[in-house]
């Protein structure tokens, strides 16, 4: 059987690929791969909401984007595949990032419910042109969607194939096997670490309050946000806060890359009804998917290092800088990644942009990029923060910018040793003067205005020792 475990386990982590989970139509969770928080909370409910309204069969694909059904924000779609007659894979892709301060869903662009789109070997072109003649369906979206289910029907196709070759058959025991190993191995990784209890408040610059508590006791972690505020600004789905505190605590402890209903079942999460945590439906989520989940993250590795404290490691900066430049003809949107904490080993890594093009932006767009670096950081410390970058450009024309960063300036008190790294900036230079533009806005610039946009260092740790 353990043989039989370990091929199943190796079988569906090489298939499932980044920001995907496979579960079976009854609803246990076999895996959970990708670098996107969430997906622990939200790729399962939106598989547990087909479901309930569908009847798949192999072949079939289920498209969706709205959050309060399982999605994330509205620029990224799950596919939910029927891959066989008892297994349901869910992948995520991303089509737009473009940044938005609605204050409602259905202004924040096409939200689309779980629907059918492709059924008994057919692609549903009604439904997909229905979706275009919306006026707020991305551009290329009916090509776009064709080529990604054209990838995905051919992948699954492949894990089928290989079950065939193999001759092997995933049964109920299998699984239940499989879940309960998983979770024997996550209820070791806590049983090695230490135990207690703790509370966190973290501090929204916009007003909402985060407060977390956790207890750590007999294998089980417990987190408990009562005393969550209300939605102000920042709204997050039920379902992505439970995936944040899943990816959160498996990176932690290291049983993520195992991440099913067997690991899962040693978190318990309690959100108050009402609270920022469990919005509702029409609640904008953008803001939440960005400065919330950067926010919730900060507050559970908080949490941690005040009960694991021989183990502590200052602050990341999860919270990128994300820039979208607007013309009347076109418009991009990129981030500026922050840099990550320090810990008593080793210092925290810098941040580094990927897929970032300096040529191709100022060909497209009325600016200049005077510099692009590594911020300065604290070289005091026994252990330095990573570096986050900073972006100077010089406006050109009439442009139009908005931007979004973190929220979370004012949080509890960091342990002993460890230093909270600088916070992410944004700065207007205009007529030899400064001014700080704050952590978000939209805001129309003019010729020879320029822009310094700075992302989070991460955090130091210790003081250097001197040497007289």
């Amino acid at each position: 059987m353990n043989y039989q475990i370990e091929l199943l386990s190796s079988l569906l982590h090489d298939f499932i690929g980044s920001n995907s989970t496979i579960m079976t139509f009854t609803g246990d969770i076999l895996a959970v791969n990708g670098p996107q928080p969430d997906i622990g909370g939200t790729l399962p409910v939106a598989g547990k909401t087909v479901g309930q309204y569908f009847k798949l069969e192999e072949g079939d694909v289920v498209l969706l984007n709205d959050p309060y059904s399982g999605g994330s924000t509205l620029g990224e779609f799950t596919f939910v595949v029927a891959v066989s007659d008892d297994l349901l894979w869910l992948t995520r892709r991303s089509l737009t990032q473009f940044l938005s301060f609605e204050n409602s869903i259905e202004k924040e662009g096409l939200r689309i419910p779980p629907t059918p789109i492709r059924q008994k070997g057919q692609v549903n072109e009604a439904i997909l042109q229905a979706m275009m003649a919306h006026p707020a369906c991305p551009s290329g979206f009916s090509q776009w969607v064709q080529n990604q289910l054209k990838e995905i029907l051919n992948h699954s196709i492949k894990l089928q194939k290989t079950l065939d070759a193999t001759g092997f058959s995933i049964t109920s025991d299998l699984i239940e096997s499989y879940l309960l190993l998983s979770r024997k191995a996550a209820a070791q990784r806590i049983n090695e670490g230490a135990f207690g209890e703790t509370r966190v408040d973290v501090r929204l610059d916009t007003g909402e309050l985060l407060r977390l508590n956790m207890d750590i006791h007999e294998s089980q972690i417990r987190i408990d946000f009562g005393g969550t505020s209300a939605t102000q600004t920042i709204a997050l789905t039920e379902a992505a806060t439970y995936g944040v505190c899943l990816s959160t605590i498996g990176r932690f402890y290291g049983f993520n890359q195992i991440g099913n209903s067997g690991t899962f079942s040693v978190v318990q999460v309690t959100k108050p009804s009402g609270c920022w945590l469990n919005a509702k439906y029409p609640a904008a989520v953008q803001r939440g998917f960005h400065t919330g989940v950067s926010a919730l993250i900060r507050g559970l590795e908080l949490a941690l290092n005040q009960i694991h404290f021989k183990e502590e490691k200052s602050p990341d900066s999860h919270c990128a800088v994300k820039i979208e430049l607007r013309t009347s003809q076109q418009r991009v949107a990129f981030d500026l990644p922050g840099g990550q904490g320090a810990n008593s080993k080793k210092p925290g890594r810098s941040a580094r942009l990927k897929n970032f093009s300096i040529e191709k932006l100022e060909k497209e767009f009325p600016i200049q990029v005077l510099n692009i670096e590594s911020r300065a950081r604290d070289l005091t410390a026994k252990t330095a923060g990573g570096s986050g970058i900073e972006l100077r450009v010089k406006i050109l024309a009439p442009l139009e910018v908005l931007w979004m960063t973190d929220l979370t300036a004012h949080c509890s008190k960091l342990t002993k040793e460890c230093t909270a790294g600088e916070i992410s900036e944004t700065f207007l230079f205009r007529d030899g003067k400064e001014q700080n533009l704050g952590s978000s806005g939209q805001k129309s610039f003019a010729t020879d205005d320029i822009l310094v946009f700075r992302s989070g260092n991460g955090g130091s740790f210790g003081k250097a020792t001197q040497v007289l």
